[in-house]
């Protein structure tokens, strides 16, 4: 290579100047590159003597193309450089080019056309360097555009992953995606249980793969941090996290919920060296969107609360298709009410105030949805005092016989614990005052063909048919701790070779007609299980 003259160092120097300024300028004006090359290739035609100046790279959108300008007759820049680089006879002209780079990847290609042969060794030097004097100003703003549009395709592809129903399959896409663009040997999200806020959750990553799970997979320190602090752990100046990891560990900013339930959650990050600012900005984004993504999901977790147990809504949210279950459906259900013997006495007679009736409707429903719960059953409403639950949904997939017999085990437990509370010394009292023989239920079981779904404004899980009017007829004529059961369920509780239902007795058939019901009701009364 021939060494470089005083005339023609000042010549580069001038030019490195001259669209050095032209792309401040650009940057300063927030120019798309479209723009930039508009400004800049005149320029650099000026300065170079070239006839025609082309480049082809990815745009905004990470989409190559090829922008040009000057004179290059009937023949198309962007075939050109992708031929050898470097210098060429193109025609009675010469073409000079040069790959360009980002970060050492290749990001496209850049050439200046020059008239007449310059292909001689002392004028391929000189050229050369002309075009590398341009080129390394190009990578400069090409660096910026590709980083950020780069930044932003990411944040995009890790959208469309929280996007998807499942979360947790969402967070695990979105942390390897995250880990195939940065180092992220150690990644950590942990949050608040939608329904019991001081319950925390978490999953552990190891260079985008999922190493631990709070349930499934344990981490035995995080298990014990947990039960030691608890929803402090997301406080910001905890550093009991830190001290679990190996490692430079950084906290990233938190993700925040309403201000008067604290955050949501946190992420945590941990390498032995640290993290570019690059990465850490990316993380940010990602706890910000997050925190949308968890306040959606825990708001369709605390909707789902009303109805099912916590293991019926993780089968619901971990099915990418679980609206299907949920939607309105014909099927032959175990229908179950109850209602506290007694309630408009206790209420006007033995309470002080409505706030102590509502601390114990309160006590006795949720003990009374447990049993429902307990025996795989739906919390359908509450009526007053009456709790009605079904039995099949959501997922139907046991047989008529196990949802009558579902129903009968949650009347039973029902009874059994409602008698219990009644020796209670202050609810025996209560009883006393009343003149109750002590704290019962009426309850009525039926199995019959239902509509069920969510349904109304609030999209409540409920079900609608006759056999729900029948259930309700039923348990009103139901006595002191007394279950009335439909013959439908009294049939298919027969031949059961299960030992509890083997023990169950029954009262005779009995027929009772109802108002607005066209038939008798037929049904049995469940004789009380002996202790």
């Amino acid at each position: 290579m021939t060494d470089i003259t005083l005339e023609e160092y000042k010549a580069l120097r001038t030019l490195q100047r001259a669209v050095d300024d032209a792309l401040e300028e650009s940057l300063r004006g927030r120019e798309t590159l479209t723009q930039t090359f508009k400004r800049c290739f005149p320029l650099v035609l000026s300065l170079t003597g070239a006839k025609a100046v082309a480049i082809t790279t990815r745009d905004e959108e990470l989409v190559e193309q090829t922008w040009n300008a000057g004179d290059w007759s009937d023949r198309h820049p962007g075939a050109l450089l992708e031929g050898a680089v470097g210098v060429r006879r193109l025609g009675v002209d010469t073409l000079v080019s040069q790959p360009l780079d980002v970060a050492g990847t290749r990001v496209g290609v850049f050439g200046l056309l020059f008239a007449d042969d310059a292909t001689a060794p002392d004028s391929s030097a000189r050229l050369l360097r002309v075009l590398d004097t341009v080129a390394e100003q190009l990578d400069t703003v090409l660096c910026l555009v590709h980083t950020a549009s780069e930044k932003h395709q990411l944040i995009l592809q890790c959208n469309s992953h929280l996007a998807n129903p499942v979360f947790e399959a969402g967070m695990d896409l979105t942390v390897l995606t995250l880990a195939q663009r940065v180092r992220l040997p150690g990644f950590l999200l942990l949050y608040r249980d939608a329904v019991q806020p001081h319950v925390l959750h978490y999953r552990t990553y190891r260079n985008g793969h999922l190493e631990f799970e709070s349930g499934e997979q344990p981490h035995a320190g995080l298990e014990a941090a947990i039960r030691q602090h608890g929803p402090r752990l997301l406080l910001s100046e905890a550093a009991t996290l830190r001290r679990l990891f190996s490692g430079r560990t950084t906290e990233a900013v938190l993700i925040s919920g309403a201000a008067a339930q604290g955050p949501l959650g946190k992420i945590v990050v941990w390498n032995d060296s640290g993290f570019s600012a690059y990465a850490m900005d990316l993380i940010r984004v990602l706890a910000s969107t997050l925190s949308q993504r968890l306040q959606d999901y825990n708001r369709e977790r605390i909707h789902l609360s009303q109805f099912f147990p916590n293991a019926i809504i993780d089968a619901l949210l971990h099915d990418p298709a679980y609206a299907q279950y949920l939607r309105a459906q014909d099927q032959e259900v175990g229908i179950l009410f109850a209602d506290i013997n007694g309630f408009t006495r206790i209420c006007e007679q033995g309470f002080d105030s409505p706030r102590n009736i509502g601390r114990f409707v309160d006590e006795w429903s949720q003990r009374a949805v447990g049993c429902i719960w307990e025996h795989g059953g739906v919390f359908d409403k509450m009526v007053g005092d009456c709790v009605i639950g079904l039995f099949g949904p959501p997922f139907f997939k046991s047989t008529p016989r196990e949802r009558a017999q579902a129903a009968v085990r949650a009347a039973c437990d029902i009874q059994a614990f409602t008698a219990s509370l009644g020796a209670h010394e202050d609810v025996a009292a209560l009883c006393e005052r009343v003149k109750l023989p002590g704290l019962g239920v009426a309850v009525g079981v039926n199995l019959a063909h239902a509509n069920c779904g969510l349904f109304g404004p609030n999209r409540q899980y409920t079900a609608f048919s006759s056999g729900m009017n029948q259930a309700a007829r039923l348990q009103s004529l139901a006595g002191f701790r007394e279950t009335l059961v439909m013959d439908r369920v009294h049939d298919a509780l027969v031949g059961s070779d299960e030992p509890f239902f083997q023990g169950l007795r029954f009262g005779p058939l009995t027929e009772t007609p109802v108002k607005n019901v066209a038939q008798p009701l037929r049904h049995y009364r469940l004789e009380p299980l002996t202790p």
